[in-house]
C-alpha cells in the first residue's frame, strides 16, 4: 500500500514538474527531495536485514540482525521491534520473535528455520502512535546434514 503511495506521489511530481518546464514555470525546484520527503512521512523508519550465520542455514538457529534508520538516516533507538518469519509460498504458519535492542539502531532475535527456502521476514517497528511494516526476505540454506550420535550408531 506503502508502495502504490510512493510511485502516485513520484508519477504526480514527475508530471508537474514535466508541466511546469514545459509552460516555462518551475514548481519545485528539487523533485528528488520531494519524494524522499514523501518517502519518509508514508514510512518513518527504515530497515537492513542481516542473518548470523550468513548465509543462514536450516542445521543451526538463526539471528536476526535488524538495523533500524529514521527518515533523517539516523539509528532509531527505543523502538518495539517484531518480526513474523514464514516459509515463502507456505501454509506453515509464521513464528513470532521480538527483537531485543542493542544500541545505535541495532536489533537482535533468534529462531528456528528448518527447512530451506525463501523465507519472509514480515518487520513491525513501533514507537509511540508511529508504526512501520516492511517485508523483506532470506534464503536459507540445506546446510550441513546433523551427523548422528555416537548412542545411535551403536543400536
Amino acid at each position: 500500500m506503502r508502495f502504490c503511495v510512493l510511485v502516485i506521489a513520484a508519477v504526480v511530481v514527475l508530471t508537474c514538474v514535466a508541466i511546469g518546464h514545459n509552460s516555462g514555470l518551475l514548481f519545485l525546484s528539487d523533485p528528488t527531495a520531494f519524494i524522499l520527503r514523501m518517502r519518509d512521512q508514508v514510512s518513518p523508519f527504515r530497515f537492513a536485514l542481516t542473518t548470523d550465520p550468513e548465509p543462514p542455514d536450516c542445521s543451526a538457529p538463526v539471528k536476526l540482525k535488524v538495523h533500524v534508520t529514521d527518515s533523517s538516516s539516523k539509528p532509531a533507538d527505543g523502538l518495539f521491534l517484531e518480526a513474523d518469519v514464514s516459509m515463502a509460498n507456505m501454509d506453515h504458519g509464521a513464528q513470532h520473535v521480538t527483537l531485543r535492542g542493542k544500541g545505535n539502531g541495532d536489533y537482535e532475535g533468534r529462531l528456528n528455520l528448518e527447512m530451506a527456502g525463501s523465507w519472509n521476514v514480515d518487520l513491525t517497528a513501533t514507537k509511540g502512535n508511529t508504526r512501520t511494516r516492511q517485508r523483506l526476505s532470506i534464503e536459507v540454506s540445506p546446510g550441513n546434514p546433523r551427523t548422528p550420535d555416537r548412542d545411535e550408531d551403536e543400536s
